[in-house]
């Protein structure tokens, strides 16, 4: 039994391994996976009609019940300072120092 867990590898075996090579949900399915790799589709959608063809062409499907997230999402955010530290190196190197060959 294959397990398909990732959107590559949901391509990969529409496109190579399928058992049939016509089918209205197959063709709905790809393009929908294509789709979704050019990032113009959702990635439920994309499942959704993988799941859909794979019932067409007679393969074992066990759909795991997504529930939605507990709790407060966390939510990632720039820094408050909003500079990389660049400020930072120029304050621990300054520029007005003079190189001469021997420093190298």
């Amino acid at each position: 039994m294959l397990v398909v867990t990732s959107l590559l590898r949901a391509v990969e075996q529409l496109l190579n391994y399928w058992p049939i090579e016509r089918g209205e949900k197959l063709s709905a399915a790809r393009c929908a996976l294509l789709l979704c790799l050019e990032r113009k589709l959702p990635p439920d959608a994309a499942r959704s009609a993988f799941i859909e063809a794979a019932k067409e062409a007679g393969n074992y499907v066990d759909e795991l019940i997504r529930l939605a997230p507990a709790g407060k999402v966390k939510k990632w955010h720039k820094s408050k300072h909003g500079r990389s530290g660049s400020s930072r190196l120029r304050q621990t190197f300054p520029r007005s120092r003079k190189r001469y060959p021997a420093d190298y």
